[in-house]
């Protein structure tokens, strides 16, 4: 196969899948069909099939594909827990936030609003997820948490995701240093003492 043709074969390809992507937005993945996404892409029903068996296979090639440029950029992000650095988790959400800022048309395909693929959204928790659990390997020998260590990376993996949607929803609404860095910040001390907002000290009983 000449470069040519290799070059044709990419063009067809990205057509489709920015086809496929502009309809999820549109339509939801249950309603298109390959006529759909032929007539979107200005190629025949034949075409697509020389390179994806169906629709179910174009949603999972382009998922792990993305999923897969994703991990492989993740996993580059040096982190540890113990002790916490605030640098290096702000690391990771900026390394998320620009790999989405690359592929915007397909993350918002994915993740926002009724047209959204679930199982793209846990695919993509999972990896922020195992990404966490590399600041607790027993072999660091770190010290036992004074919470439940499931019950954390759930809750930062979800908090992770959730500003994740909410940058996407808004268009980008900051800038994706700037988010990160309030990220890591909430997640090290506390929304009101990383807002700025004074804590009332309970004070015990007998103390003046």
């Amino acid at each position: 196969m000449n470069k040519k043709t290799d070059l044709r074969i990419l063009r067809t390809k990205q057509s489709i899948r920015k086809a496929f992507y502009e309809l999820i937005q549109e339509k939801g993945y249950e309603s298109i069909t390959i006529q759909d996404i032929a007539d979107r892409a200005m190629i025949n029903r034949n075409t697509f099939y020389l390179h994806y068996q169906n629709k179910p296979d174009l949603l999972d090639t382009c998922m792990n594909e993305l999923l897969s440029e994703l991990k492989d950029a993740v996993i580059l992000c040096p982190i540890s827990m113990n002790p916490f650095s605030i640098s290096l988790l702000e690391t990771v959400m900026q390394t998320v936030l620009e790999h989405i800022s690359l592929n915007l048309t397909f993350y918002h395909s994915m993740l926002i609003n009724e047209n959204r693929i679930y199982q793209f959204q846990a695919k993509m928790e999972d990896i922020i997820k195992d990404k966490l659990i590399e600041g607790w390997k027993p072999a660091q020998g770190n010290s036992p948490l004074a919470i439940s260590k499931e019950l954390l990376i759930e809750y930062l993996g979800s908090s992770f995701m959730g500003i994740v949607i909410w940058w996407i929803k808004n268009d980008k609404p900051l800038p994706a240093d700037e988010v990160s860095s309030q990220f890591s910040r909430i997640v090290s001390y506390g929304h009101l003492r990383a807002a700025g907002i004074a804590v009332e000290e309970k004070i015990s009983e007998g103390n003046p």
